[in-house]
Formats: structure tokens, sequence, C-alpha cells
């Protein structure tokens, strides 16, 4: 890992209602994808995720729209190849 100051502000925008996706999967390949509205926050989006991950991996992700299309941003939990094409951000 490498870490920067940050020297200048960046310009952000403020998403008021996020979309996250958790996702489950076991190493036999089966995988349980579930989108998450209305969150408090990420903590949030975690604890219900943790409750229900059961011996599975778990990725949790936000929803990103963009000219583009729809992306899907991991932010917590370990990369799984998805079925679907994603782009890289």
């Amino acid at each position: 890992m490498r870490v920067e100051r940050g020297l200048t502000p960046y310009s952000s925008t403020v998403v008021t209602e996020p979309v996250y996706v958790v996702e489950f999967w076991t190493s036999g390949g089966e995988s349980e994808f579930w989108r998450v509205l209305d969150a408090e926050d990420v903590d949030d989006v975690m604890d219900w995720a943790r409750s229900r991950q059961v011996g599975r991996v778990l990725s949790v992700s936000i929803e990103h729209h963009d000219e583009y299309g729809t992306s899907v941003l991991r932010l917590l939990g370990e990369p799984h190849a998805p079925r679907r094409v994603m782009r890289s951000a």
C-alpha cells in the first residue's frame, strides 16, 4: 500500500441515496446478489451483510451512474470475477 498526503481538495458529489450491492459467494461458485437501499451508512450495510454471510465470501460495492452507464465500485471485501462485464473505475 502507498499513502500520500492530499495537497488540494477534490471536487465531490454527494450521493444522498446510495445503492449498495452486496454479493455473497461460495468456493463452489454459487453467488447471491442483493441491492441495499435506504441504508444509514456503509456500517449499516456491513452489519446486515455480516449477519447473513454464513461462511460465504462477502463483497460490498456501491452503484455508480455516469455517462457510460452503471458501474459497481467495490468498497470492501474480496474481489470476485462476476459473470457480467465490469469496467475499471
